[in-house]
């Protein structure tokens, strides 16, 4: 611990000189020792005062010291260190020297000599001392070796940590060049030696994480640092770090294993609900196709039962689809469009999906658009959409009685871009307040029998929330029990270009366009999928030709001019897309002959991925026949 001192070290000597009395007969008058030592100077101490103060050991060394010196008739004048105790208690050191004067009669009377303070040297001693033993301690605990090179002389200093990381003796005696022999050979030895050179010759401070092998023949990760020093531009010496980081690095090696098996694992994951879907799709798009050819002329007795199955077929897909859309969340596969959208036309076509599940509960549903949203605006409309549609769904869903309200309003605009806020008001159920954080959670309800009362899997507020938080925003809650509740937030739009005329609400159906007569090729591997197709053609008097695989397909488009081709992906032999990249590669009319993918595949849900494929729009299955219908018309009267 440093010594503290009663005065200032400015205001105390720093030398003197100093007289003793062997005798004993006279007080200790010497003014500068006194004062140094805390006692008021103008006053005599007595000598005794003085020698207790000065530490025994240290006392007992000066008394030896003293004896030798008079035992040898005072040939060599005595020096000692002595530690005293100031008056506070604080510690004064000081460097003695002396010698001793004798009377006549050859004994010693008087030791007089001169002395030095030298608190101030000791103080810095012991704190260099301190700082040395943290250094050490600090760069063991770092595992941190040191190391330098003279390129004048070719000295070599090695810490002995750097020997421990190397794996020599401490009496090991580097030399130039001796580390780089323990560098692995190949990429870390080439890339040290290169480092060391722009070191030497261009003063570029090197810091390298690279492999070496100790003696003991076992690899090891280090970081190498080397810092060149210059005098009068020239490279003189190299010092620096050796740090064994080998832990480190092996817990970054396990935590890449451990990322790229949860990659494989996420990866694996979708690729099985990828092919579970498809498989799911397949028998699921007979039940609902079946379902709707039978809806068209039912029994009296069957339209009760047909009806229950359709809502449940429905249903069932909603189902998979949140289940498919948590999955690309989770494994980071959902993108979001930048394109036009008329957000008023989004909400009027939410409104009127939403406004039959309304009517049948006998609640009313409404929207409230604010009149300042730009005509069109930058976004994902499917991604929108799917998040209104849950929360439109989820508040119908939970409201008995009452109403619904969806709203949209511009908060501010500046510029290209306007914050837009939305919000769904119901007068239902209401969230309890202790659930209202779990809410958002994957399969998580307010309470267990919400399933049983309601129906539902807990996905839909869950994806939404998700959906917005990719998008910038957060869904926010405010509700009471019985009274209803209010879901909303705020995205950040890009402005669109604004049209000229304003655009009005462009439904798709083309329900009066005639098919009689279309000649339309269904390429189909699925006898089941064929039937329910094919049942649906024939109703709308299309004439249909059927193909089990791509190349079947490909012969047939060249041998009959067909209007259209309905193209299934995953096929033996010739797959859907190898079949449309041939089918274009005969160029001419089959560049343009309108292609639409009949898919159940659960990640084709983009339609600028289904184009880059060649094809020229898709439909899923379970196909909607109205939705089928509706591309039909438009792509062959174009």
């Amino acid at each position: 611990m440093p010594v503290t001192l009663k005065r200032s070290l400015h205001d105390e000597p720093l030398s003197g000189y100093w007289e003793w009395d062997m005798t004993g007969t006279r007080p200790f008058n010497n003014k500068a020792l006194i004062g140094l030592l805390g006692y008021d100077q103008d006053t005599s101490v007595h000598q005794a005062v003085i020698a207790e103060s000065v530490f025994e050991e240290d006392l007992a060394t000066a008394r030896q010291m003293i004896a030798e010196h008079i035992a040898s008739f005072g040939e060599q004048p005595f020096i000692f260190e002595a530690r005293c105790r100031h008056s506070d208690g604080s510690m004064v050191y000081l460097l003695l020297t002396g010698h001793a004067q004798w009377n006549g009669m050859g004994q010693p009377i008087i030791m007089s000599g001169s002395f030095v303070n030298i608190t101030r040297q000791k103080q810095t001693e012991q704190e260099l001392i301190l700082v040395k033993d943290l250094l050490h301690k600090t760069n063991e605990a770092a595992r941190v070796g040191g190391w330098q090179l003279d390129l004048e002389t070719g000295a070599v200093v090695w810490t002995n940590l750097t020997r421990r990381i190397f794996g020599v003796s401490d009496d090991f005696i580097p030399q130039r060049g001796s580390a780089a022999t323990f560098f692995k050979e190949g990429h870390d030895r080439d890339t040290l030696r290169k480092a060391f050179v722009d070191a030497i010759e261009n003063g570029i401070t090197y810091d390298l994480e690279l492999k070496v092998i100790n003696t003991a023949g076992v690899e090891i990760w280090t970081r190498t640092i080397g810092q060149p020093e210059f005098e009068n531009g020239k490279c003189v010496r190299l010092y620096g770090i050796f740090q064994d980081i080998n832990d480190r690095k092996n817990a970054e090696q396990e935590l890449i294993r451990a990322k790229e098996e949860a990659e494989a694992a996420v990866k694996a994951k979708s690729q099985f609900l990828s092919v579970m879907s498809h498989e799911i799709r397949t028998p699921m798009n007979a039940v609902i196709g079946f379902t709707n050819l039978l809806l068209k002329d039912p029994r009296d007795d069957q339209q009760e039962y047909l009806n229950v199955l359709k809502f449940s077929a429905e249903n069932l897909m909603v189902i998979i689809n949140d289940i498919l859309d948590v999955s690309k969340i989770e494994a980071g596969k959902i993108e979001f469009e930048q394109e036009d959208l008329d957000l008023k036309e989004l909400i009027h076509n939410i409104h009127a999906a939403q406004l039959p599940a309304a009517i049948n509960k006998g609640i009313s549903l409404m929207t409230d658009v604010d009149p300042r949203i730009p005509v069109l605006i930058k976004g994902d409309k499917v991604r929108l959409g799917q998040i209104l549609n849950n929360l439109v769904n989820n508040a119908v869903k939970f409201t008995r009685e009452g109403s619904v309200t969806l709203s949209c309003k511009q908060l501010s605009r500046d510029g290209q871009q306007a914050i837009v806020y939305f919000e769904v008001r119901d007068t239902g159920i209401g969230v309890p307040v202790d659930k209202r954080e779990y809410i958002f959670d994957i399969f998580a309800q307010a309470s267990a029998s919400t399933t049983r009362h309601f129906g539902g899997t807990g996905l839909g507020l869950a994806i939404s929330q998700r959906l917005v938080n990719m998008m910038g925003g957060n869904i926010l809650l405010d509700s009471e029990v019985g009274k209803g509740s209010v879901f909303y937030f705020d995205l950040v739009l890009t402005v669109a270009e604004q049209p000229e005329v304003p655009i009005s609400v462009i439904l798709p159906a083309r329900q009066n366009t005639s098919l009689e007569g279309l000649k339309v090729l269904l390429v189909e591997d699925n006898q089941i999928n064929v039937l329910v197709a094919r049942k649906f053609l024939e109703r709308w008097k299309v004439i249909c030709d059927c193909a089990v695989n791509g190349l079947i397909a490909l012969e047939k488009v060249q041998q009959k001019d067909y209007d259209l081709v309905l193209m299934d992906l995953q096929m033996p032999v010739m797959d859907g897309y190898q079949a449309t990249t041939a089918i274009r590669a005969l160029g001419g009319k089959y560049k343009t002959l309108p292609i639409l993918a009949l898919t159940a595949s659960a990640l084709l849900d983009k339609r600028e991925e289904v184009m880059a494929k060649g094809l020229t729009d898709f439909v899923s299955k379970p196909f909607k026949p109205e939705e089928l219908y509706d591309k039909i018309c438009f792509y062959v009267n174009q």
